[in-house]
C-alpha cells in the first residue's frame, strides 16, 4: 500500500480538475444556448434612415402580420424585417389607441425560455412606430407589443404579437401548406 500512496493524490487532484472542467463546459453551453436574448446580446436601433426604408418597403423586406389579443378591436400591427451583414432589421408599425402609458415591444425565444424588452413604440403620422437590428442568430422569435414594462405581465397585458421567422422556416410551411 506505501507504494501506491505518492500515486493517490495527483490521482485526486486530477479527478477534482476534470470533474470542475466538465462543469464549466456544460454550463457554457447552456448558458450561450440560454443568453440568445440575455444582456450579452447587443440590440442597435436602426438610424431614422434605415426606419424610413424599412416603413416605406425599400428594399427587400418580408413582412409578419401582428395578431391582436382581442380581435373585435381595430388593432392591428406588422412587422417588416430584413437579414442582412448577419443581422435582422426589423420595424414595427402599430395602429394603436392612445395607451395608458407606453407601448413596449419585446422578443421571447421561439421555446420560450428567454424575453427581452427591445424598445418602446413611439408615435408618429402613421401610429406608432420602432425599429431595431440584432443578430440573426435569434431567429425565430416572437414579437410582442405590451403595455407593461414589467416581463411578469408581458403575455396577460399584451396588444399585439406574431413571430419571425427565417425565409427557409418561411418556405418549409408553404411547401407543407401546398403538400396538405
Amino acid at each position: 500500500m506505501k507504494k501506491y500512496t505518492p500515486y493517490i493524490f495527483p490521482l485526486v487532484v486530477l479527478g477534482i480538475i476534470f470533474m470542475l472542467v466538465f462543469r464549466w463546459y456544460t454550463l457554457r453551453a447552456e448558458r450561450s444556448e440560454y443568453a440568445l436574448l440575455g444582456e450579452g446580446v447587443e440590440i442597435e436601433n436602426l438610424s431614422q434612415d434605415e426606419m424610413v426604408k424599412s416603413v416605406t418597403g425599400v428594399g427587400d423586406y418580408e413582412s409578419v402580420d401582428l395578431m391582436a389579443a382581442d380581435p373585435d378591436t381595430a388593432d392591428k400591427g406588422v412587422v417588416r424585417y430584413e437579414l442582412r451583414d448577419e443581422k435582422v432589421r426589423f420595424s414595427v408599425m402599430a395602429n394603436l389607441p392612445e395607451p395608458t402609458s407606453e407601448y413596449h415591444v419585446w422578443l421571447r425565444s421561439e421555446d420560450g425560455t428567454a424575453i427581452r424588452e427591445v424598445f418602446t413604440l413611439v408615435e408618429g403620422k402613421g401610429g406608432y412606430l420602432g425599429s431595431a437590428a440584432l443578430p440573426s442568430e435569434l431567429l425565430p422569435f416572437e414579437m410582442i407589443v405590451s403595455e407593461s414594462s414589467d416581463v411578469e405581465m408581458v403575455d396577460e397585458n399584451y396588444v399585439l404579437r406574431g413571430m419571425v421567422e427565417t425565409k427557409e422556416d418561411l418556405n418549409v410551411e408553404v411547401l407543407e401548406e401546398e403538400l396538405n
